[in-house]
């Protein structure tokens, strides 16, 4: 009997040791950057409103620096009107990978024209989720909008990630509610510039 006990605690003791000894360090993942490029960008992708194989180098040219504003679910309805507030260079991604692909076919797609048809920045429409890949955001939540800045070099830095009213696409917006966003957007980009 005591041979057994014996064997059962020095089982689990290894076992033990065993899990501690392989768990992956996650202590400091915030810490390190990842290194993102322009080169990581898609070489084609679909552009609402313009040729659905629009090329790279006609959204995003090497010497001047832009910036590309990931959209999820709700953020679509508040960025639809950032063109009448700013000239900069700006190229916006609707996050929608994850929606079911018949929605996409019947709604999504004809949705997003609308909302975006009088808009002077691109909208990319990145329904295959390769666009969100190359900048390695798997956050999909669905307030949440995630700014990057692509220097003239061709680097690409993700500067914050913020939010808006949730539900703001299904149950609707007021244009005071789209200011104040798009206001608090407008402070947190001039913290980098």
């Amino acid at each position: 009997m005591k041979n057994t006990i014996k064997v059962v605690f020095l089982g689990l003791v290894g076992f033990a040791l065993l899990v501690y000894l392989t768990i992956p360090d996650f202590s400091n993942e915030d810490d390190i950057k990842q290194e993102l490029s322009l080169n990581d960008i898609p070489n084609f992708f679909d552009v609402i409103g313009k040729n659905p194989y629009t090329k790279k180098d006609e959204l995003f040219k090497n010497s001047e620096q832009s910036y590309i504003i990931v959209l999820n679910h709700d953020s679509l309805a508040i960025f639809k009107d950032l063109y009448k507030k700013t000239n900069k260079n700006i190229v916006l991604v609707a996050n929608i990978s994850n929606t079911p692909w018949l929605i996409k076919q019947i709604a999504i797609n004809g949705e997003l024209e609308k909302m975006y048809q009088t808009s002077k920045i691109p909208l990319i429409n990145d329904s295959d989720g390769s666009f969100i890949k190359a900048l390695r955001l798997d956050d999909n939540s669905q307030n949440s909008y995630f700014v990057y800045t692509i220097f003239e070099d061709g680097s690409i830095e993700r500067l914050f990630k913020s939010s808006v009213k949730k539900g703001a696409l299904q149950d609707g917006i007021t244009n005071d509610e789209i200011d104040i966003n798009l206001d608090e957007f407008f402070k947190n980009l001039n913290k980098f510039e």
